[in-house]
């Protein structure tokens, strides 16, 4: 497939971008209290700019120092902003990119703790997300605010960026007074479309008026608010109408809102989920429109541009799992691209894995946001390097250490490589997992490491291959507490399930642990028609996944009639199901006909003492370390093949 029509030019006014991959607005967090963008941000965008994207969105930047959604947001509200945020649009220029910012108020949105002012909404409606007093703007502050987005605009021309996006999208100011959930206003700003679309238009107006007409605005709206009573589709398709009249430049579609969520979705969402919404809206404009929404292979975004159902394709959190995206579907390395799996383990707001790992990143390549530290270099000294382990932390070992010069075999023990990590993507809407150890797996062949499987290392291996350095990353195990019965009992594990080992259909079925394998586990079962409950010792099931991916993952569990024990702890293990103390009380549960142990892992390293005893270097990354999130241990894959 050579991608044509992602690569054709295309223009949003007088501007023209050399492709059709658009990098969206996204709070990356490397923003400072200052208000302007660190020096790592300038490399992150930088590093995109280089990876082929023709059009990049800034982070939200405030118009004014009262509407800023966090503390360390950019700003445009006054002059000297101009120098500070030059830097950003030189960066992006030195690599042929082009770059807009984006323009923002939070309106009902904001924080006092953060602005330090009563906030503004529409109306006197607060925020659900905050519950803090909202103060409705006046009619004379609507037209005010207005003047704030132009002179915003116009210090954003003056530093060098090539246009402007007025934020409509997600709830924030111009997106409340769109939506009647919060709009109650009886002036003109309220009552009907035109009415709640009125301050975006003078928005778009006034920034053209500042900059001139041949400046370029788009103007961002949610095809979705998630709200009762929000804006859907129809409302988002006559606002897009009414944004063309005003002068807007094109359209990007967006979906979700502070409030009603799914402004960033998990991989529950199909690909492309937002297409067909982006469609309606293109029908009904004469303006380019671009479109985000799980969009992470390079055939999806082929078909929605040349089918015409948009003309550009925003990247957003598959921007950050890989910032070479345009520039690998370029050159037909489509084989080497890092997949978004949805899995917002560390994109969305997550905490690193040690402490200089900050600010946005991927746990499929956590070089992303680290572009100004972490380079890959060419090794001073070629060594001959063996790993044992071919899960995700070897496998990242492994290629990284190949680019590097270094003689690179990686062993696996099992018939497949990927370990954990594949069967992790068994689970319905998790096969994105296993298109990452395929990429994996390119990048070993194209490095030159040599991939070994069915062989576990052993000390005749090992004086075979004779390696200056031996890594460990042998993942791993089932934890097996000493449970009374525990040794009795048939039980199976949950990667006895996954691995296909074990099938089980139309059965009653208890998981012990209720983790986010244990509750995966109960979704994949539940494909089966099994009657399933999980038990769990804590308050809560799937307590270490993210927020917004557990709050759909246990939507689903419901739906699918799953029993939920929670605050039960196992006391004794029985033939067909357990003794258990429970907020009612001690009470037996039997019944099952399949008894799963799925109460967490244990670090596997069975071949410590045998490495150590080689007199080589040894290293021990990922699991065999600490059985601990999968993010880590391909950190610790990358950092030690940065380093060896």
């Amino acid at each position: 497939m050579n991608f044509k029509a992602l690569f054709e030019p295309v223009r949003i006014g007088s501007l023209e971008l050399k492709n059709r991959f658009v990098q969206p607005a996204m709070e990356s967090q490397t923003t400072t209290l200052e208000h302007i963008f660190s020096e790592q941000s300038i490399a992150y965008f930088a590093a995109r700019a280089e990876g082929g994207f023709g059009l990049q969105i800034t982070d939200y930047m405030a118009v004014s120092k009262d509407g800023i959604g966090v503390p360390t947001e950019a700003g445009w509200w006054d002059d000297s902003f101009i120098e500070k945020h030059k830097p950003l649009a030189d960066a992006v220029h030195k690599y042929g990119g082009k770059i807009f910012a984006q323009l923002h108020h939070s309106g009902m949105m904001c924080e006092i703790k953060n602005t330090g002012v009563v906030t503004r909404g529409p109306s006197a409606i607060p925020s659900s997300a905050h519950l803090e007093p909202v103060k409705a703007f006046t009619t004379e502050e609507c037209y005010q605010m207005a003047d704030f987005y132009g002179e915003a605009a116009r210090r954003a021309k003056a530093a060098g960026f090539d246009g402007v996006e007025v934020h409509g999208a997600h709830f924030y100011l111009l997106g409340q007074f769109m939506s009647r959930y919060v709009n109650k206003r009886i002036d003109e700003f309220g009552g009907d479309y035109k009415g709640r679309f009125r301050l975006a238009k003078l928005c778009i107006q006034r920034v053209k008026e500042v900059c001139g007409e041949s400046y370029p605005v788009t103007f961002r709206l949610s095809t979705e608010e998630f709200l009762d009573g929000g804006s859907n589709l129809d409302d988002a398709v006559i606002y897009a109408c009414l944004a063309q009249e005003a002068g807007a430049d094109a359209i990007n579609i967006s979906i979700g809102s502070g409030i009603g969520g799914n402004i960033i979705t998990p991989s529950y969402f199909d690909p492309g989920f937002n297409v067909k919404a982006a469609a309606k809206i293109k029908e009904n404009v004469t303006i380019p429109t671009i479109v985000v929404g799980r969009i992470n292979d390079p055939v999806l975004a082929e078909h929605i541009v040349k089918s015409g159902q948009a003309d550009m394709v925003a990247l957003g959190r598959q921007s950050v799992a890989d910032s070479e995206f345009p520039k690998k579907v370029k050159e037909g390395r489509t084989g080497e691209i890092f997949q978004c799996t949805g899995c917002m383990q560390r994109c969305y707001y997550a905490e690193g894995c040690e402490k200089d790992d900050k600010g946005i990143s991927c746990i499929l390549n956590p070089f992303s946001g680290k572009e100004s530290r972490w380079k890959i270099r060419t090794a001073e000294k070629r060594k001959k390097v063996l790993i044992a382990g071919a899960g995700a932390a070897g496998l990242e070992c492994a290629w990284v250490l190949a680019k590097r010069g270094h003689e690179v075999q990686i062993y696996e023990k099992e018939d497949l490589p990927g370990g954990n990590f594949r069967l992790a993507s068994v689970p319905p809407h998790k096969n994105d997992f296993a298109r990452a150890i395929y990429t994996y797996l390119n990048l070993c062949k194209k490095y030159g490491a040599k991939v070994i499987t069915g062989t576990e290392v052993t000390i005749e291996i090992l004086n075979q291959e004779n390696p200056d350095s031996i890594v460990l990353a042998t993942g791993a195990k089932p934890l097996v507490p000493p449970i009374k019965g525990i040794d009795k009992a048939d039980i199976k594990f949950a990667s006895d399930i996954l691995s296909g080992r074990e099938i089980i259909g139309q059965k009653k079925v208890l998981i012990m642990g209720g983790g986010l394998v244990g509750c995966e586990l109960a979704e994949y079962l539940n494909q089966f028609h099994n009657q399933v409950t999980i038990v769990e010792m804590q308050s809560m099931l799937a307590k270490e996944d993210v927020k917004r991916s557990r709050v759909v993952l246990m939507e689903r569990l419901r739906k699918a009639g799953t029993t939920q024990c929670t605050n039960t702890k196992i006391l004794e293990i029985l033939p067909d199901g357990i003794r258990a103390e429970t907020p009612d009380g001690e009470k037996e549960m039997r019944g099952y006909d399949k008894l799963i142990l799925a109460l967490g892992y244990q670090s596997n390293n069975p071949l410590q003492e045998t490495a150590d005893s080689m007199g080589k270097e040894v290293h021990v990354i990922g699991d065999a370390a600490r059985a601990r999130n999968a993010k880590f241990a391909i950190y610790e894959g990358a950092k030690l093949g940065m380093s060896l």
